[in-house]
């Protein structure tokens, strides 16, 4: 089953962001739920400072008032709102006990006690702390922890009469004549678990907190995939792209948006290096058509004047004498060389930028080069002259170079008049090392200057009535191979000037 890159990334995403609201969930519940106990043991707390008050009130009236006053709690209880950490108002029959409020207590005794609104409670009334729905237990002990009112039970069930200074500290002291007679505890202080009222307030909350994060996520998980699918969009671009390429149409791009303000994330990247495969492809792919009309059009010549004279040698209409066999011969020679040039041109087309550099001394190549071809000019009687600045050494292709300086002098020995000059230079000129071979030809024209660097170009038949066509392209790509560049120019007296220049970061 194929399962798209678009599909495993939205479950991805929609798995991340369920993850993530469940362990948020989960935690918030967690401290929310404890936040409710401390609130429960709170309220607790409170009501049993309240009730100890009022025995304390009682006490103060006498050991008979305070027994009493312990003995109207029999109902082993009281009511609590639901869901408030706060006490509701309390009432003694008629008696109103506050508001929400309670007395200071009587947790550590004054100098001089201090009577509290519980105090006016007159014993043997019922004493009921809040007005609500829920059902808070009381245990009221002695000094030594003896249950005198109320019902314990530990953690297996069991009744407990008396109750370990652990527990009964937790409560509420009560006093007779400031000292701690007892103590009063109350709903979770008294064995009470959860209650069905805190059980529904701690429900209602998490229900509340599930709600939101739920809600969150599915909002989440819907504009994350409106957005994951636009941030997705160019994927399918690069598949029928790629689709479009194996058909072998090259002319295909991947639309990238176009914006002030361009984001550069991977997709983008990745479309833009796309767009750059296909047009490398498609300038391929026109380079090898162009190359093989070329090609077919400068062989179809020599061929044809091969052909030719051997089929009227076979007819005989021609003799095969000396001078024909020559004539076939300079042809095939042609027909050599520009096989060899096309071989050539071939292979650094296909290397570019990768040729292997060596440091060698460029002034002693041009000087070399120089002297090679002052024997060549002779019967022209051309005076070829350099002008040297000094040992020059250069990083590069030390046999590479040597063929382009061959083929621009071969060049401007061909276009050199008689009694004319070729001078080749080698020097530092502006962070580059420049090396220039300039004739006393008649010079190159404007519109030509860059032409002539193209495949099997000729600008008439009595300057490049010679040669393939091809020895300045491939000069210019070896030169460029080796990053430098190659440019023709006009000399100082209007005539031919072809420059070598390499960067600062090429010299030796």
């Amino acid at each position: 089953m194929n399962i798209s890159l678009t599909a495993r990334l939205i479950a991805i995403m929609m798995l991340s962001v369920f993850l993530s609201s469940l362990v948020s969930i989960l935690f918030v519940s967690s401290v929310t739920v404890q936040q409710v106990r401390g609130m429960n043991m709170q309220r607790d707390m409170n009501i049993a400072i309240v009730v100890a008050d009022s025995l304390s009130s009682a006490a103060d009236k006498g050991e008979l008032q305070l027994s009493r006053a312990i003995a109207s709690q029999g109902m082993q209880g009281s009511r609590s709102p639901m869901g408030e950490g706060r006490m509701g108002q309390g009432r003694m029959g008629e008696g109103r006990m506050g508001e929400g409020r309670m007395g200071p207590g009587r947790m550590n005794p004054p100098e001089e006690p201090q009577r509290s609104p519980l105090r006016n409670i007159l014993p043997g009334q019922t004493l009921v702390l809040a007005d609500g729905d829920e059902f808070i237990p009381l245990i009221i002990t002695d000094e030594k922890g003896n249950i005198l009112q109320g019902q314990y039970r530990d953690a297996h069930d069991n009744d407990e009469n008396h109750l370990s200074s652990e527990i009964y500290k937790q409560g509420a002291p009560y006093y007779m004549n400031d000292k701690i007679t007892g103590y009063v505890l109350a709903g979770n202080q008294a064995g009470q678990t959860e209650s069905r009222g805190d059980i529904h307030q701690m429900t209602s909350i998490v229900r509340g907190i599930l709600l939101y994060p739920i809600i969150s996520a599915l909002l989440a998980s819907f504009f994350g995939v409106f957005l994951l699918r636009r941030a997705l969009r160019p994927l399918k671009s690069l598949h029928l792209g790629v689709q479009t390429l194996q058909k072998g149409e090259y002319s295909y791009r991947v639309k990238i948006p176009d914006s002030k303000i361009t984001i550069r994330d991977d997709l983008t990247m990745l479309s833009e290096g796309f767009n750059e495969m296909a047009a490398s492809l498609e300038a391929s792919e026109e380079w090898k058509k162009q190359i093989i009309s070329d090609t077919a059009h400068e062989l179809r010549t020599p061929v044809s004047l091969i052909m030719g004279n051997l089929e009227m040698i076979l007819d005989g209409v021609y003799k095969a004498d000396r001078s024909r066999l020559e004539s076939l011969h300079r042809e095939s020679t042609v027909l050599a060389e520009l096989i060899k040039n096309l071989q050539v041109l071939a292979s650094e087309e296909s290397k570019r930028g990768s040729t292997e550099k060596i440091e060698f001394s460029l002034s002693e190549l041009v000087g070399h080069t120089a002297e090679d071809f002052r024997a060549l000019a002779v019967h022209k009687n051309i005076s070829v002259q350099l002008e040297d600045s000094g040992n020059i050494k250069f990083k590069g292709d030390m046999n590479k170079t040597r063929q382009v300086l061959k083929n621009l002098m071969v060049n401007a020995l061909r276009h050199t008049p008689d009694n004319g000059y070729i001078i080749m230079r080698c020097l530092r000129q502006k962070n580059c090392i420049i090396v220039e071979i300039e004739d006393s030809g008649e010079g190159i024209s404007p519109e030509y200057r860059e032409k002539i660097f193209n495949r099997f170009f000729k600008i008439d038949k009595s300057r490049n009535s010679e040669g393939s066509g091809l020895g300045l392209s491939i000069s210019r790509i070896i030169i460029e191979n080796q990053g430098g560049t190659l440019s023709a120019h006009e000399g100082r007296h209007g005539s031919a000037l072809f420059r070598i220049s390499f960067p600062e970061n090429e010299l030796g």
